[in-house]
């Protein structure tokens, strides 16, 4: 694969239920097949030198409409990621979070922020999981914060400091699996001028060489950003 100029790749992992459905398999295996998944795509990221990777894993739509069952075995997942990614991590990979921590529950809270914690001076790949994210409540919460300094004149340049993604450049590629062609609530200032990639195919079943025809679609765009 040649070089890319994408710095930074964001992907919304759905399809993850239907997978399993099509399979005749139990719904919450697609999660456990996507999770695995994600150390397949980060890996061959990572070696496509990108230097960021944000995931949309856990909405907080999802939370408000997903079974108790379903969300307890999705915070197992995040709660066990360092078994899916140890060795990402082990080689200079570090781990992000963005969306609201406050309403996940405490041992899986703990648990993420401890993978933060143990890769916060890796210089590899930044890895960050949407969980329990939204746009719009990124945005309300950076608002608030931002009301604390009321003598700061807002502009897009220091507003973008109270976001989750404060030190994250602006996406350059998003990847929709699954079928829909939507955002659906996902990073929705930092892809003003993103280039937007739909595929019907669900994320278990994603590989690397759908990636890397999305990555050479990507380089056949015109970006123009408004010029």
């Amino acid at each position: 694969m040649t070089p890319t100029n994408i710095q930074h790749l964001a992907i919304i992992m759905d399809g993850n239920r239907r997978w399993a459905t099509e399979r005749g398999l139990p719904k919450l295996l697609g999660h456990t097949e996507g999770a695995k998944n994600l150390r397949t795509i980060a890996k061959a990221v990572r070696e496509r030198g990108i230097s960021y990777l944000t995931l949309y894993a856990l909405s907080t739509e999802n939370i408000r409409e997903r079974s108790e069952e379903e969300l307890k075995h999705l915070y197992s997942l995040f709660e066990k990621l360092i078994d899916y990614l140890g060795d990402f991590f082990e080689n200079n990979a570090c781990l992000h979070i963005i969306g609201n921590l406050g309403g996940l529950p405490e041992k899986t809270k703990n648990a993420l922020l401890n993978v933060v914690e143990q890769t916060k001076n890796n210089t590899g790949l930044t890895l960050s999981l949407a969980i329990n994210y939204g746009g719009r409540d990124e945005i309300i919460r950076a608002i608030q914060k931002f009301g604390q300094h009321p003598d700061t004149k807002i502009s897009e340049i220091n507003f973008k400091e109270y976001l989750d993604t404060a030190d994250i450049p602006d996406v350059d590629l998003v990847i929709r699996t699954g079928g829909h062609h939507r955002l659906s609530n996902f990073l929705l200032w930092q892809s003003a001028y993103a280039e937007l990639y739909f595929t019907d195919t669900r994320w278990p079943a994603f590989d690397v060489q759908e990636l890397d025809q999305a990555i050479i679609w990507f380089e056949e765009q015109q970006r123009n950003r408004g010029k």
